[in-house]
């Protein structure tokens, strides 16, 4: 069975067991602690370890959507990393603040400024300027400087055009939109219909939300983004019809392929609850959205997106994650992490959790990895029994993990 997950960092490690609280249960004897490589985003940018050691490998400001390389600046050298942490190139390159997007092959990187906390308002900018440079350092880095408030998206299957979402107004942004630039002659224009044509001059739709999450799909062919808190928003079909209708949430689905632009609107209340009670997660056959403010959770087909089906969950406060593997969906959200079935979304198992989730990972024997306030830990999934617990001080989001075999 082929399972993905999804992240951790620095500290030590406590294998627990004899030593579980009496309000911790202690580890299951079948489930001994296995070694993974867990990835944790930081204030001071993202780290990989050993859980086996609790000891950093590396540094880095980005990973590739497998999650196969790393990528980090050291003044103008471009450095590639494995996914342990070996360094594997450095490249010269005509500068760039930091790492922002890698394309699907790993032969692109985008080099820019760090994006902003807060994109709306008197911090906008008139002019960006963009590196786009090969890692492997067999074609020479390209600099792009665009008029406009642009920040890097995701890059196309072929490397050959960067999707970007470009806030308007520039010098005080209340909205973006999302464009597409070509590489090969620097110009940037809309992204197409999902019938593959031209947006009509007027109808690209401008967007603002207060959540705005992305996850790729499997294949790495499609970018899924979730926005909430889109109030009386309008797509360009709506804006192209004349409609005056509106959405509170949806989630804006990018072709990299073939450059078009989609986005399925999700029914009330989602979109009405907090940003952070939201979560998406993709398996190969199915986009699954959650809003566990008002306990609800939608699957819609994949790739069609045409069959859709809402289902209840428990309500719950606070952050939501949610991760997908080929057979099962799960949530952390509250004191639990659920199961579903990905068909019927029906709750399997509840597995409690010992806090607040700060990331959810599924290694490939079925257990979980669930970032906390300063900790990542391994739990099994029959009763939450705690396997392992690594400290991460600081910890912003657990990202990924990778059994070690």
């Amino acid at each position: 069975m082929k399972r993905r997950a999804f992240l951790a960092l620095c500290g030590g490690i406590t294998l627990t067991g004899a030593c579980a609280g009496p309000d911790r249960p202690a580890a299951s004897p079948s489930l001994p602690p296995k070694s993974s490589l867990l990835y944790a985003e930081t204030p001071g940018g993202l780290s990989v370890i050993d859980s086996a050691t609790g000891l950093p490998l590396a540094a880095a400001m980005l990973a590739d959507t497998n999650w196969n390389r790393l990528y980090t600046l050291t003044g103008r050298s471009l450095i590639t990393l494995d996914g342990k942490g070996g360094e594997l190139t450095r490249t010269p390159v005509p500068g760039g603040a930091a790492v922002r997007t890698v394309s699907p092959s790993g032969l692109r990187v985008v080099l820019a400024d760090p994006a902003p906390a807060d994109p709306y308002g008197a911090g906008g900018r008139t002019t960006t300027r963009l590196v786009v440079a090969d890692p492997t350092g067999a074609r020479p880095a390209r600099t792009y400087k665009l008029d406009g408030n642009y920040q890097p998206d995701a890059f196309s299957t072929a490397d050959s055009h960067l999707f970007l979402v470009d806030y308007l107004p520039a010098g005080h942004p209340e909205g973006y939109r999302v464009r597409v630039l070509d590489l090969a002659t620097g110009a940037v224009g809309p992204v197409l219909t999902r019938l593959k044509q031209a947006v009509p001059e007027g109808a690209e739709e401008i967007m603002r939300g207060d959540g705005r999450l992305g996850v790729p799909s499997p294949e790495g062919d499609r970018l899924y983004t979730l926005y909430t808190h889109q109030p009386n928003h309008l797509h360009t079909r709506d804006l192209v019809a004349g409609r005056s209708t509106g959405v509170h949430a949806f989630v804006h689905v990018l072709s990299l392929t073939e450059h078009w632009a989609y986005c399925l609107d999700l029914p009330d209340p989602f979109g009405h609850g907090p940003a952070e009670s939201h979560a998406v997660a993709v398996s190969p056959s199915g986009l699954y959205v959650f809003d566990t403010a008002n306990g609800q959770v939608l699957r819609a087909q994949t790739p069609d997106l045409e069959a859709v089906s809402t289902a209840a969950i428990p309500k719950s406060e606070g952050p939501a994650h949610a991760a997908a593997t080929d057979d099962a969906i799960y949530l952390a959200a509250g004191t639990n992490v659920l199961t579903l079935d990905p068909h019927t979304l029906a709750v399997r198992h509840t597995t409690p959790i010992p806090g607040t989730p700060r990331g959810l990972t599924v290694d490939r024997d079925g257990t979980f990895w669930l970032g906390l306030s300063g900790a990542a830990v391994h739990l099994a999934p029959s009763d939450g029994a705690e396997l392992a617990r690594v400290s991460i001080p600081g910890l912003v989001a657990l990202r990924h993990a990778r059994l070690m075999l």
